[in-house]
């Protein structure tokens, strides 16, 4: 059960209501952690321009975006997250293997190309919170300097989202099926 209710539009002031516009016109709805986060809707549309541009922008090709997301999702534990994005990452062409690897917070190794430094990325610097040299070095040979700000924010930002989702205990939607085994 959440801790705090989902707001709608019509439960914000008219002069807050753009931020749910906002929200909604890069998302086409609120759900996830904006309902909760529209609380203080100057903060949920600033947390929504900048998920924008990282998850729909960014440099970063949306299956490596998504897989980043995935591993972030599983080393913070937070089913809300994963479980959202794994349908998106088999959307993004993500295979059940690649996906099944990061459920069961396999090595990074098992990956393959580019899936492998963006998952070693992500899971180093939200489990070590840091990134290894050679790490590091790997991401930004493949995806420049630009690429490297992109993933790093993407991350970070998941790792906000997560924690939102998590202590606002946002429940998953209706017919969203839970995919790591917490």
């Amino acid at each position: 059960m959440a801790r705090l209710p989902n707001l709608a539009r019509e439960d914000l002031k008219p002069e807050d209501q753009k931020h749910v516009d906002a929200i909604v016109g890069t998302r086409g709805g609120i759900r996830g952690p904006f309902g909760v986060l529209l609380h203080s809707p100057d903060l949920a549309s600033r947390v929504a321009a900048t998920g924008a541009y990282v998850r729909f922008e960014g440099e970063i090709p949306n299956a490596l975006r998504e897989v980043a997301i995935l591993v972030t999702g599983r080393e913070i534990e937070n089913q809300y997250e994963f479980s959202a994005h794994a349908r998106l990452a088999r959307e993004a062409g993500v295979s059940e293997e690649t996906i099944q690897a990061i459920v069961q917070g396999e090595d990074p190794d098992g990956l393959a190309g580019d899936e492998q430094i963006v998952a070693r990325y992500a899971r180093e610097l939200v489990r070590d919170h840091g990134v290894a040299d050679a790490t590091y070095q790997a991401v930004e040979g493949r995806f420049g300097v630009q690429g490297t700000v992109d993933l790093t924010v993407l991350i970070g930002h998941y790792v906000l989202v997560g924690m939102v989702l998590s202590a606002f205990q946002v429940d998953l939607l209706p017919g969203m099926q839970p995919e790591l085994p917490l």
